[in-house]
């Protein structure tokens, strides 16, 4: 009976579902990068509550029929990538998993230019929206373009090819008029440049700062370059940057190694390596989380309108498990790959911004979250701390939205600081 039942809706609701992803997925409008196609799209779609909630519903339905007594817990419910730090997300059907991440994240990042001063030599560092100056990152727009081979365009030779694709970066043109909200500019960027371009672009190995650590990077484009090109210059004035601006992309093969909770090569039999992803290759939040947080912010005026589950700028975002299953999670299956599950997320304020507006309110809902969600005393007194971050089992595989998944090993977790 359940499963007629679940029939005949899917019978009435498939088609609708159907149109709306053939919507989501229009051919983009604005110049094409040669030979190339999208990939993904604006974030928020598959996080819809509408769409969350009914699909939980069913999904909940014939999980409970057909493993009453089974080891999957749940299921993916979205995929994001942020190409750049702290700018636009990017929402993805499937995604490579590599040793540093999914492939495409947090690549690339801005940076500030630091003055030499008595006590610190001069350096370029890191900006992010939790310095409360920087919140207008998340509205540049990051567009990924990977090689089409069924492009007409498509050769061996094309620049687009040989650099593995390009990112498109679309933002406010700081020119603009009060009443023209939607003036944008955009420009595009090598994803993966070759040496010959590196050489051809004058793009030059660069220590950056992120954190503790200083890799090498390729600076992109700077503002204190002999002539710098306009979108960095642009990118600068929009976002207020009284110090020299640059965009870098992590060097290939120098990636910052992956220590503390993680665990180590000897148990994985490689090194775990992000690029500039704050600490650890993964990030993944329950939507029953969120949405237990969320219903504890009725007292905000006028409530929030965006989907705050963004808010957290995770990258696999799964749905079925109740509110917080995850804080114990230690070992976890998602489709065919195992991922460890290294340590809890500890919250900076990015959580105030809206990451469809650029907008930080003034608390919350961070000062909800440090009410009650204060659980690892490794991180600290007054430290929330929401979702949890991974180091996938092998160097390569794949995830997708809808893959199961299953909870291998559950346990205790002490956050280590930096």
């Amino acid at each position: 009976m359940p499963n007629a039942i679940l029939f005949s809706l899917l019978l009435i609701l498939l088609p609708s579902l159907y149109i709306i992803r053939r919507l989501q997925r229009r051919p983009p409008t604005g110049p094409r990068p040669r030979a190339c196609k999208k990939l993904g799209r604006d974030p928020g779609a598959s996080l819809a509550k509408w769409r969350t909630n009914l699909l939980k519903v069913l999904w909940g339905v014939w999980h409970r029929h057909q493993h009453k007594q089974g080891p999957i817990v749940g299921y993916v419910r979205g995929l994001y990538v942020h190409p750049i730090k702290s700018c636009r997300a990017v929402e993805l059907d499937e995604a490579a998993v590599l040793q540093s991440g999914l492939k495409f994240d947090r690549q690339f990042s801005f940076a500030e230019f630091n003055a030499e001063t008595p006590s610190k030599p001069a350096e370029w560092h890191f900006i992010a929206q939790r310095n409360q100056k920087y919140a207008g990152l998340t509205n540049i727009k990051v567009e990924i373009w990977v090689p089409d081979r069924k492009s007409p365009e498509f050769s061996s030779k094309e620049s687009n090819v040989q650099s593995a694709g390009v990112l498109v970066l679309r933002y406010p043109d700081p020119g603009r008029n009060a009443d023209e909200k939607e003036a944008i500019k955009a420009v595009e960027i090598p994803y993966d440049p070759n040496e010959e371009q590196i050489a051809e672009n004058g793009y030059t190995l660069e220590k950056m700062t992120i954190w503790k650590d200083r890799p090498d990077a390729l600076l992109i484009a700077s503002t204190i370059a002999a002539n710098p090109p306009t979108w960095i210059t642009d990118i600068q004035a929009y976002l207020g940057c009284s110090k020299p601006l640059a965009l870098f992309r992590i060097a290939t093969g120098r990636e910052r190694l992956v220590f503390r909770n993680a665990p180590g090569k000897d148990e994985l039999g490689y090194q775990s390596v992000v690029g500039f992803a704050d600490a650890y290759p993964l990030h993944t939040l329950g939507l029953a989380s969120v949405a237990d947080l969320d219903s504890r912010l009725t007292h905000v005026a006028p409530r929030f309108s965006d989907c705050i589950a963004l808010r957290f700028r995770a990258n696999i975002y799964f749905t079925g498990p109740d509110a917080y299953a995850e804080d114990s999670w230690k070992r976890i299956r998602i489709g065919q790959r195992i991922y460890h599950v290294a340590c809890r997320t500890t919250r900076c304020d990015i959580p105030n911004i809206d990451q469809s507006t650029g907008v930080r309110h003034r608390t919350e809902p961070m000062k909800t979250m440090k009410s009650y969600r204060n659980i690892d005393e490794g991180a600290g007194p007054g430290m929330a701390c929401l979702g949890m971050q991974m180091v996938p089992a092998a160097e390569h595989g794949i995830i997708k939205v809808g893959d199961e998944i299953q909870v291998l090993e559950t346990g205790p977790h002490f956050y280590i600081k930096q």
